[in-house]
C-alpha cells in the first residue's frame, strides 16, 4: 500500500477530535483543516461568545471541513463549557440524583441540555459521567456523578442517553472503566486502580443496552488488568468491545492530559492509543502543539505497513458510523 504524504496526511484528519485556540479561525487553523482533512472537533469556553458568535464558527468549519463532530463537555454543574446569560444553567448531575425524582429531574435537565445544544449546532456531548462517586470523591469528580450506587447511577445514565437520542443528539458515557475510589487527578497524573469491579461496570453495560453511541476511556493503571494503562491497553479495548459487546466509537481522553503522559511523551501517547484500537483521539491542548502530532502521525503511518493498513481501517470504520449516526439520530 503506497501512499503519498500529501495523500496521507488527507486521511488522518478522520482520526482525531481537535481542539482550536479560540473564537475565530485563524489562517493557521484554515490550512490545517484543509492539510490533514481535519472534520471532528471540541470546543471549549476559549472558543465560544454568544450564540451569533458560535454559530458563525461552527458554520465557517463546516464550510472548510464538511461535516463531523462538533463535540462539548455540557456536564451541568461544575463542567459546562456553555454558561448563562448564554446557555441555560444546568444542574450538577450528582445533585438531581438527590431530588425526590430524579428519574425525572434528569430527563428535564438532559432535554434542556440536548435542545439547546442542537440548536447551537453541537451535535455530541460528552456525558454522562458514569463514574461512581459521592459526596467525598476528589474535587476532580465532585458533582459530576450520578452517587455511590450503581444501580441508581445505571437507571439515570439510561434515561440521559434515550433522551438525548430522543433530542437527535450524541451522549457519550465516560470515563470507562470507571474511576471511582481513585485519589489522583488524571488531568495531572496517572492514578492507580487494583481491580474494577462488577459495580464499576454496570452503568457502562446499562448504557450500552441504551444504545449509547459514544464511550471514553480514561487514563488509568489497573496492575490486575494490564501492565500498560487503559489508554494504551489492547486488553481493554477489546474487553469492551467482546465482553461488553460495544459497537459504538470508543474515545481517548484528552491525551495531553497528565496522567497519559507520564508513560510516554504525546507523540508516542497518540500511536499508543491508536495501536490499542481507540477510534477517536482526543488532542485539546495547543493547537500548535496538535500539528505537531498529526505531522509525527502521518511520518509514521508512511514508515508503518501496519501502521497504514489500520489507519485505512480505522478510518473507514469512523467514517461508516459517524454516517450511520447522522442518519439514525441528527436530524
Amino acid at each position: 500500500m503506497v501512499c503519498s504524504k500529501n495523500s496521507l496526511r488527507l486521511k488522518i484528519g478522520s482520526l482525531f477530535l481537535v481542539a482550536l485556540e479560540g473564537k475565530t479561525l485563524t489562517e493557521e487553523e484554515k490550512e490545517a483543516l484543509s492539510l490533514f482533512g481535519l472534520k471532528h472537533f471540541i470546543f471549549f469556553s476559549r472558543n465560544l461568545g454568544s450564540y451569533t458568535e458560535t454559530r458563525a464558527l461552527l458554520q465557517e468549519i463546516e464550510a472548510l471541513a464538511g461535516k463531523g463532530l462538533r463535540a462539548i463537555d455540557q456536564e451541568g454543574g461544575p463542567v459546562c463549557r456553555l454558561k448563562p446569560p448564554y446557555f441555560p444553567n444546568l444542574k450538577a448531575p450528582f445533585s438531581l440524583a438527590q431530588e425526590k425524582d430524579p428519574e425525572k429531574a434528569v430527563a428535564k435537565e438532559a432535554s434542556l441540555c440536548a435542545n439547546e445544544l442542537k440548536r447551537w449546532g453541537f451535535n455530541l456531548n460528552l456525558a454522562p459521567v458514569l463514574d461512581l462517586g459521592g459526596e467525598k470523591t476528589p474535587s476532580f469528580l465532585k458533582g459530576r456523578t450520578f452517587g455511590e450506587d450503581p444501580k441508581k447511577v445505571a437507571v439515570l445514565a439510561r434515561i440521559y442517553i434515550k433522551t438525548f437520542k430522543k433530542a437527535g443528539l450524541l451522549s457519550c458515557a465516560k470515563h470507562f472503566p470507571g474511576l471511582g475510589g481513585v485519589k489522583n487527578d488524571p488531568h495531572y497524573s496517572l492514578p492507580v486502580k487494583e481491580a474494577i469491579e462488577e459495580k464499576d461496570l454496570l452503568p457502562f453495560r446499562e448504557a450500552i443496552k441504551a444504545g449509547v453511541p459514544a464511550i471514553m476511556t480514561t487514563h488509568l493503571l489497573i496492575p490486575s488488568w494490564d501492565e500498560a494503562p487503559v489508554t494504551f491497553s489492547p486488553k481493554l479495548v477489546s474487553f469492551l468491545r467482546r465482553k461488553l459487546h460495544f459497537k459504538g466509537l470508543i474515545l481517548t481522553d484528552d491525551l495531553f492530559m497528565g496522567g497519559a503522559l507520564e508513560m510516554a511523551n504525546l507523540e508516542e501517547a497518540v500511536l499508543r492509543a491508536f495501536l490499542s484500537g481507540h477510534d477517536l483521539l482526543l488532542l485539546c491542548g495547543s493547537f500548535q502543539e496538535s500539528l505537531k502530532v498529526l505531522s509525527n502521525f502521518a511520518d509514521e503511518s508512511a514508515k508503518s505497513t501496519i501502521l497504514l493498513e489500520k489507519l485505512f481501517q480505522k478510518k473507514d470504520f469512523i467514517e461508516k458510523q459517524i454516517c450511520t449516526l447522522f442518519s439514525k439520530s441528527i436530524t
